[in-house]
C-alpha cells in the first residue's frame, strides 16, 4: 500500500516531461479537458465573472495520468505530449519516459510502467512569404 497521492505524482511527472527538450506542452485527455472546463465554468458562474470558452488553464498535472495498482505494487503512468518540430519523436519519447520514471521513483516506491503518447508535432509557425509559401518550401 502507498500513501502517495496520485495527483502529486502526476504533477512531478508533468514537470519532468516538460523539462525534456522538444516537448512543447502536455495534452490532457478528453475526460480531464471536460472536467477542467466544467470546473472553470462553474467557478466563473459562482464568481459572476465572464468566462470565455477554452480559456481555462489546465490543471498542473494535465496530460499525465497516474494510477497505483495496490495488488501488484506497480505505478502505471500515461504521458500525452505535444512536441516541437526538429527532433526525433522516438528520442524525445524515450527521454520523457526516463524522466517520468525518475520522477515517480523520487515520489514513491515500487515498480513504474510509463507509456508516452505523442499527440501532435508542432510545425513551422512562421508566417508565409508574400508568394504564399514558406521559405523552405521553395
Amino acid at each position: 500500500m502507498t500513501a502517495v497521492d496520485p495527483r502529486s505524482v502526476e504533477r512531478a511527472v508533468a514537470h519532468a516531461a516538460l523539462s525534456v527538450p522538444g516537448v512543447a506542452a502536455l495534452q490532457p485527455g478528453l475526460g480531464r479537458s471536460l472536467a477542467d472546463a466544467a470546473h472553470a465554468a462553474h467557478a466563473a458562474h459562482a464568481a459572476h465573472a465572464e468566462h470565455a470558452p477554452g480559456t481555462a488553464a489546465p490543471a498542473p498535472g494535465a496530460g499525465v495520468r497516474a494510477r497505483y495498482a495496490r495488488d501488484s505494487g506497480v505505478w502505471h503512468v500515461e504521458v500525452r505530449c505535444v512536441l516541437t518540430e526538429g527532433r526525433r519523436a522516438l528520442d524525445t519519447a524515450r527521454a520523457v519516459r526516463a524522466r517520468a520514471r525518475a520522477a515517480v521513483n523520487r515520489q514513491a516506491t515500487g515498480t513504474c510502467v510509463v507509456a508516452v503518447t505523442i499527440t501532435r508535432i508542432l510545425g513551422d509557425v512562421r508566417p508565409p512569404t508574400a508568394e504564399g509559401t514558406r521559405r523552405e518550401d521553395r
